[in-house]
């Protein structure tokens, strides 16, 4: 497992290092399969001194990612609490994997479900467009891109928490956005060239 340390505004010295990747080490004993973990460690000027260190943590286990993100005093409280969450998102992502054993057929209803909402995106962007504030880009993050299902796509997106999901649609060969509708139920964005 290779752990890699970033750091915005926080010196993170070699004892909590150390600390944050023998408890993260404990992932494999649930997901054998992680390859990578990114722990970032940020400091920021807060007036609750229990939230001055935010800890994110992003898992990849062989393609499937989890994320967990904390704050706390010490950043070792916060690596405990992510470990945490990413222990029991492990664990939840394990049994799934175990019991779905889901059908092709149950798949694809799914995705026709889904593509039956996405009439509804036109609105729901005109409707957003109206609502955009101005703002400066702050952050940029890269990923590496497998092809996927649009059930394996969900899922990633309900692992990390995510409100969407950029991803490469196998069956359609293209990117697809996928993402949660403000009623629960699921979009999904195809880009057609004009």
């Amino acid at each position: 497992m290779d752990v890699t340390f970033k750091t915005q505004h926080a010196a993170v010295d070699d004892a909590v290092q150390e600390y944050a990747t023998q408890r993260l080490s404990k992932l494999e004993r649930v997901l054998p399969a992680v390859r990578e973990v990114v722990v970032e460690v940020r400091h920021e000027r807060t007036r609750d001194a229990q939230q001055r260190y935010t800890v994110q943590v992003t898992v990849n286990a062989n393609g499937t990612f989890l994320r967990a993100e904390e704050r706390a005093a010490d950043p070792r409280i916060a690596v405990d609490a992510a470990a945490s969450a990413l222990g029991k998102q492990a664990r939840r992502h394990k049994a799934k994997t175990y019991r779905s054993g889901i059908s092709s057929h149950r798949a694809r209803h799914q995705e026709e479900q889904i593509a039956s909402r996405v009439d509804a995106v036109e609105e729901d962007e005109a409707a957003e467009e109206d609502e955009m504030i101005a703002g400066k880009l702050v952050r940029v993050k890269r990923f590496a891109v497998k092809p996927m299902g649009l059930e394996e796509a969900v899922e990633q997106m309900e692992l990390l928490s995510h409100n969407f999901f950029l991803f490469f649609d196998a069956a359609e060969r293209q990117y697809s956005l996928l993402y949660r509708r403000r009623d629960g139920d699921y979009g999904l964005i195809v880009p057609e060239r004009g």
